[in-house]
Formats: C-alpha cells, structure tokens, sequence
C-alpha cells in the first residue's frame, strides 16, 4: 500500500472556501458522489423558547463536532410535514420555519453526509436544533514523485473502510486540492491519472472538525508523445506494457501519458498508417516520443 502523507489543520481551515492547486478538468465524468448514508443518530442540542401560541416555530443549524463552532458555509436543509409535504428548502448555514405544533421531518446535507431527524414541535415552544454532524473534511493531492502535477487528468475514489457501510464509495473528483467534506473514521483513497496506468492507494482516518490532508505521490513518469504536422489528421496511440497489457487508445496528435516505469510497446496510427516502436519509462522522468509523419 502507498503511504500518503497526512496532516490535521485547526477546524477553521474547514469552514473555508475550498482551494484549488489546479484547474478542474472539464472532460465529461459522472461527479455524482454516493451519499455515504442517511443518518437518523445524529447527536443535536435543543433550545426551548416559550413563546405565544400562533407564533411557534423551528430554527436549525449544525456544528461539526461537540465542541466546534457552528459551521458558516451553506448546507442543504429541507424541512417536511409528518405526511411527506415539503414545508422548507434553503441552501444557508441555518433555516426557519414558523410552523404549527406537530411532527416535522428535517433533511440536512453538507458535503458527502445527509442526515434525517424527526422533531416534535409543542403548542407555544420555537424550537432551536443543532445537529452535530461528528465530520471533518478531507483534502487530497495527487502528483508524481519529483514531477508534481502533471498535464494529465487526475482520478481518485474515496472508499468508506469503518463501519456497517464499509467498502462503499464515498466520492470521486479529479480536482487536486479539493476539499470533501465526509463523516468521521477511516477512508481508503485509490489515486491514478487519465490517460496512463498508474495509480496508488493509501487510508486516512478523519476525525470530527479536523481536516486531513493527503499528498500521494505517485512513482511513475510521462510519455510525452508528439505528432508533428498532424494537426488536422486522425491520430492515435495505443501503448501496450511489457506484460502485453493494453492501455485505451490515447486520441489525438500530442498526449502526456503517466505510465509505470518499465518497457513499452507504441503503435501510432496518423491517417490509416501506422508506426511501431518501443520506449522506457523512468520513475520521476518525461520521455519525449515524437513520431514524424
């Protein structure tokens, strides 16, 4: 397993606007990340205010750990009648609702994390809620070892190791740096870059108000590959390792593909022709491969 390097930062690095160390990519992928689970058993503070009959209500917020500040970046309330009927949706730090006496189901997701809690309102009680979300964020920076980030698109899954829901995906970006927010306990993080063959994987445990940063770097090197005066002409490469393994063709005339270190096999196609040769990857190296027309 790859031993990625983690630090824990104060929770103010958390309620932070995440950073960005590099452009997202705009290639099309589905970054609809699993909902890690509903959560019914969320810790909450209540606050009772008497007040006139007519003018009950509820007010929610959230905090990430028991003893962290209330968290100030949006989160996703909804707020339902006990018979299904939406009442409230609003992307705040907090909601209210003036509301009748009765039962309410809340919704909240922040992050990766969705909690659900029903609450009882009492005839001439506002009702204040704080859940305690017992999360933490987590930040991960893929690069190659004395490269850093290269051209190539990065790709990392985060897998839920703890608990019942252990072994389930978390998320997915292809964003260095990003920040996800998720619930406490231990993550596995499987790293590779687009187009290319290497990848490595690490865990991190993530503790509520915390963020845990993680750099994986990755011991492999690029093929630069080049087509020079094939603009306008259908290119493709396609790379076949020394076990006979085949990569996914690699379209167009110039490319960065991240490969392990070892021996391989290039077949380019410009136009219908095509041109065999073999080249070495070193780990921390770019390989210029250029194949004239």
């Amino acid at each position: 397993m790859h031993q990625g390097r983690q630090i824990l930062v104060l929770l103010a690095a958390l309620l932070l606007p995440s950073p960005t160390l590099a452009a997202p990519s705009t290639a099309a992928i589905d970054r609809t990340p699993e909902i890690e689970e509903v959560r019914n058993d969320v810790a909450s503070e209540i606050r009772i205010e008497m007040t006139s009959p007519g003018q009950e209500g509820l007010s929610l917020n959230a905090r990430l750990s028991e003893d962290g500040g209330l968290i100030n970046l949006p989160i996703s309330w909804r707020v339902k009648g006990f018979g299904g009927e939406t009442l409230l949706t609003r992307d705040a730090d907090f909601a209210e609702l003036a509301a009748e006496p009765g039962d309410y189901i809340v919704e909240a997701r922040y992050g990766m994390i969705e909690i659900e809690r029903k609450v009882t309102l009492l005839a001439g009680q506002h009702l204040g809620v704080t859940f305690v979300l017992n999360a933490g964020g987590l930040r991960i920076l893929p690069k190659l070892q004395q490269i850093g980030l290269p051209a190539a698109r990065p790709f990392t899954s985060i897998y839920k190791v703890s608990g019942i829901d252990g072994g389930s995906l978390v998320a997915i970006t292809e964003e260095p740096g990003e920040i996800l927010r998720v619930g406490a306990g231990s993550y596995r993080i499987e790293s590779r870059f687009q187009p290319g063959n290497a990848s490595a994987m690490t865990e991190v445990t993530v503790k509520p108000g915390l963020l845990s940063a993680v750099e994986i770097d990755l011991s492999a090197g690029i093929a630069r590959l080049a087509a020079p005066g094939a603009d306008d002409r259908d290119v493709v490469w396609f790379i076949t390792d020394a076990k006979g393994q085949a990569l996914p063709g690699v379209p167009g005339p110039a490319a960065d593909v991240v490969l392990k270190p070892g021996r391989y096999k290039l077949r380019t196609q410009i136009d219908g022709r095509e041109k065999d040769s073999i080249f070495t990857i070193e780990p921390g190296k770019i390989s210029a491969i250029i194949q004239a027309n």
